[in-house]
């Protein structure tokens, strides 16, 4: 027997098969040495493969043709698929389709006819019910085939998380009867998703004709009991329609278990939804990360839509695009700007509270002013909140950003809560 078999039996009997497995799942983000290991040792083989095929990203019609092809040779592979990534790319053409153009004049379309050919991969990863995250970009649902769209929807049934981003469909109705294919979801990250007009397809065959989300909505009830909301993370961006999402979460019945609620609410008259959204979550909900760019109307206040009562278990607060010079051009029945802030801050009833968070932007330090910093730090320094942490970012963009700025806007602020400080800790920062 040579040395070099007898080293070999010694490695073999002297270290247990999960020693190697734990050694080789620190390169869980080193694809290279984990191709070149599993090259080394036909029993590294399957720990290998769990993190180099955990997530596929296909980009291209060449990338989902090789992606295929693999399964195909080795359809073991799919068995390790926990994440599926279709991500298509922006092409230029000289249409003259409803698309937004560049400063060339030449409109961008979503180079997205490849994913069709993704129909063999859908099937096979939908078979093995272990694809918990799907992300999709850059894409036209309603251009896809049926049989693609078919395929796709046997991948949903197991989804606990969902990223969409720029992706564009029909009609309103479509984004719901998508969103319904979801049963388990956990996670929706909302970004940036349209539609092309507010009209609908509804789920179930032969329902009166209507034209309006809201509508379609209200009637699911009556065609069959939706399923439990299990959803646990929820995040929308500007550029996505927050009460279209808002309305067919409240559709379901809703699990209390919505912790993190990060949203951008543009839409001046869905306020009140938003409201049922915080109270429907009650004392799930931990951390909730706001911004209303377009402001609130006025009947909002008036009628307490955000209230924060009923957020007992509430630990971060975050009140983000608090912009002074945009909230100082609209009349509003407050003297001071941004009534909401201190209305929700006198609903608040968390004893988990320990941080809120400010991001203010000014013209200059004496836009500071216009707050309603007496009930402010009213608030802020009732006796439950001791030790409760405040963060201020403010972007002052005028008079640049040097340290006696920065200095003025701390000493403003601190000047502002001089009770607050007493009790809890401030922190101040210019960006």
């Amino acid at each position: 027997m040579s040395l070099l078999v007898r080293q070999k039996e010694y490695t073999s009997a002297a270290f247990p098969a999960e020693l190697f497995d734990e050694t080789l799942d620190h390169l869980w983000d080193d694809p290279k040495s984990l191709k070149a290991c599993s090259l080394a040792c036909r029993a590294w083989v399957p720990t290998t493969r769990l993190h180099l095929f955990r997530t596929v990203l296909l980009t291209s019609l060449s990338s989902t043709a090789r992606f295929s092809a693999l399964l195909d040779s080795t359809p073991d592979i799919a068995w390790h698929v926990r994440k599926l990534s279709i991500t298509a790319q922006y092409s230029r053409d000289v249409d003259h389709d409803n698309n937004e153009h560049n400063a060339e004049g030449m409109r961008t379309i979503e180079d997205d006819g490849w994913v069709n050919t993704g129909v063999g991969v859908a099937r096979r990863l939908g078979e093995t019910g272990r694809v918990d995250t799907l992300a999709l970009s850059r894409m036209r649902w309603s251009h896809l085939e049926s049989r693609t769209k078919e395929a796709f929807k046997g991948l949903f049934k197991n989804v606990r998380a969902l990223f969409l981003f720029e992706i564009r469909f029909r009609t309103s109705g479509d984004v719901l009867e998508f969103l319904d294919a979801f049963p388990d979801l956990d996670e929706l990250y909302f970004h940036a998703v349209s539609w092309d007009h507010d009209s609908n397809t509804p789920l179930v065959p032969t329902p009166p004709a209507t034209n309006n989300a809201s509508d379609w909505l209200s009637m699911q009830p009556r065609f069959g009991q939706k399923d439990k909301m299990h959803l646990t993370y929820l995040f929308l961006d500007p550029r996505s329609s927050p009460t279209l999402v808002t309305e067919w979460l409240l559709s379901h019945p809703l699990e209390k278990k919505l912790r993190t609620i990060q949203l951008c609410w543009r839409e001046m008259d869905g306020t009140k939804a938003l409201g049922d959204l915080l109270q429907v979550s009650g004392s799930s909900l931990e951390r909730l990360q706001i911004e209303f760019p377009s402001g609130i109307p006025e009947e909002a206040v008036l009628h307490n839509h955000l209230s924060l009562a009923h957020n007992t278990s509430l630990r971060s607060l975050s009140f983000g695009g608090l912009d002074v010079s945009a909230a100082s051009s609209r009349a509003f029945l407050s003297t001071h700007l941004f009534p909401w802030v201190t209305q929700m801050l006198a609903d608040l009833r968390s004893p988990l509270l320990h941080e809120i968070t400010f991001e203010l932007e000014t013209p200059n330090v004496s836009g500071l002013r216009t707050l309603d910093w007496v009930s402010i730090d009213q608030e802020l320094s009732r006796r439950e909140f001791v030790g409760l942490t405040v963060r201020f970012y403010v972007d002052c963009n005028e008079g640049g950003r040097g340290d006696d700025v920065e200095q003025e806007v701390r000493k403003e602020i601190e000047e502002r809560l001089k009770g607050f400080k007493e009790r809890g800790v401030l922190r101040v920062n210019c960006i």
